[in-house]
């Protein structure tokens, strides 16, 4: 297997996404007594989500939404929500957990997020891309705004970036495509 996949010197180790307007639209549907009851996901942002698995890239999600935690079970991918029981901890102050968890240190972890909720943790990580609809702020201290808004392929462009900038593991395409379908049939959907 390491044949199959060559490092390159910068290495990523870690992509921790936000979910709400990155994976999603950001919109929320609610029932009549408000509660969120659907929101909208792109197959090929988990086929991306799969593909840096198949790289050995782990993937983390760090939302504020206590909503996301069933999905990402589904999907096999480990999931901090940062707010719950009335308090909100800024995304920042869960790198060093995250560093120790992960054994990564923050130059090696890639962030993707959209809003100003996600700037502690984008001033603590190396790599910070964010989708082109964040705001002004959040677009001041990225190191990319990827060409999609949120919802919209972001995380397959995340990968799309990462790739031509030389920051993933050459892979040979036949072998990535075969790991990641192994990695699709252990998923819920």
């Amino acid at each position: 297997e390491s044949a199959q996949i060559t490092w390159r010197s910068s290495m990523i180790k870690l992509i921790i996404l936000d979910v709400d307007g990155v994976l999603t639209d950001g919109k929320k549907y609610y029932d009549k007594d408000g509660n969120v009851i659907m929101k909208t996901f792109c197959d090929k942002d988990w086929t991306a989500i799969k593909r840096f698995k198949a790289l050995g890239i782990e993937v983390l999600f760090l939302s504020g939404d206590p909503f996301n935690e069933k999905i990402a079970k589904n999907r096999n991918i480990d999931i901090i929500i940062n707010r719950r029981d009335g308090k909100h901890t800024d995304k920042g102050d869960y790198v060093d957990e995250i560093c120790k968890q992960y054994k990564v240190k923050p130059e090696e972890i890639v962030f993707l997020g959209d809003d100003i909720f996600d700037m502690g943790i984008m001033k603590k990580v190396k790599y910070k891309y964010a989708p082109c609809d964040c705001p002004e702020e959040v677009q001041e201290i990225v190191d990319d705004i990827l060409q999609e808004s949120g919802g919209n392929n972001c995380v397959m462009h995340l990968f799309d970036t990462l790739r031509f900038n030389k920051l993933l593991p050459k892979y040979k395409l036949q072998d990535h495509i075969d790991k990641v379908y192994k990695l699709d049939v252990k998923e819920k959907f």
